[in-house]
């Protein structure tokens, strides 16, 4: 009888112990939700995450509140977020910079993108697009290829900063291609255009949201966007499988991840709750959007696509010996 009793208390423990996990997936979320951003306050990140917060609240029924955790190129709030409790009450604004980037290029992060983060949708992808000056007289790769192995080491090409994607991109061109040309680093995208626009630099590689619109004008000449699909902003451009250049096919990109271990029910609710968000025309056709092909995968593809690109930019990375600064 008394055997019978401890087995009977212990069944109740047991099941009292697996109760809160149950109940939380069924009633998530019954609190307000964090959406770190690691990024300062105003970027497109921080805008983006705020529109999709808003809506997303409304679907979950609870506020999602941005809070901003910049620093080492996105690490230290990835970091945050890593050693936060799997409960689906703490999420952030992954990116290409902190899942893939500081890893690869920074001497040491708190974390292991690989093991530490749970995946729940993608955003978006951004192409880049690589544009010459007005001052530089070609229309094509091939014309621009030809011109640099004219003038060997005469060229030079602009960045929005060491180790940064653009970086990354051009000197993967410049070893794909065979060329020899200086490299102007800045301090952002706006003072490389500028720069662009006058002259002072030749050519660069720049997000399509920036470019785009100095394309159409006629101020800058784009030559290639990258990846195997044109972009629809350029739709008269190449793109780099087009210019037999595949090994650019490389993107920007963000999407929705939180901590390692997150209940597969609640990850569930929130990827259901955020296609809804980025399949709205309320947020897809925002101008905010209008730069990116907006995703919405599955966990599944989300996760697929972070680890290939990571090879990608590892491969890239290696070949070039950029460091960071």
């Amino acid at each position: 009888m008394i055997d019978d009793r401890r087995r009977l208390l212990l069944l109740g423990g047991l099941a009292a112990a697996a109760t809160p996990l149950r109940v939380l997936a069924q009633g998530y979320p019954t609190r307000p939700i964090r959406f770190i951003v690691p990024w300062p306050a105003g970027g497109i990140a921080d805008v983006r995450a705020r529109i999709m917060a808003e809506h997303l609240g409304k679907g979950l029924g609870q506020p999602v509140i941005v809070e901003n955790r910049p620093g080492a190129s996105g690490s230290v709030g990835a970091a945050m977020v890593a050693k936060s409790k799997p409960d689906g009450y703490t999420v952030m604004y992954g990116s290409v910079q902190e899942q893939v980037l500081a890893p690869l290029l920074l001497a040491e992060v708190a974390y292991a993108p690989d093991r530490d983060f749970t995946h729940i949708t993608q955003f978006t992808r951004t192409p880049i697009v690589l544009v010459a000056s007005p001052t530089l007289a070609v229309r094509s790769v091939a014309e621009l290829v030809a011109l640099a192995k004219s003038k060997p080491g005469r060229l030079s090409y602009g960045s929005p900063g060491v180790a940064h994607t653009n970086h990354l991109a051009a000197e993967q061109f410049r070893l794909s291609t065979g060329i020899e040309v200086a490299h102007v680093p800045y301090k952002g995208e706006a003072p490389m255009l500028a720069d662009l626009l006058g002259g002072q630099i030749d050519y660069g590689f720049a997000y399509i949201g920036t470019s785009a619109p100095l394309v159409r004008a006629g101020k800058l000449n784009a030559l290639l966007v990258s990846g195997a699909k044109r972009a629809p902003q350029l739709p008269a451009v190449p793109t780099a499988a087009e210019a037999a250049l595949p090994e650019l096919d490389i993107f920007s990109w963000g999407g929705l991840m939180g901590p390692a271990g997150m209940s597969a029910d609640v990850v569930q609710r929130l990827n259901t709750e955020m296609v809804k968000v980025l399949r709205s025309p309320d947020v897809n056709q925002r101008s905010e959007f209008a730069d990116s092909e907006v995703v919405a995968s599955t966990p599944e593809e989300f996760r697929a696509f972070a680890l290939t690109d990571s090879k990608r930019w590892a491969k890239i990375i290696e070949a070039t010996g950029v460091k960071a600064d």
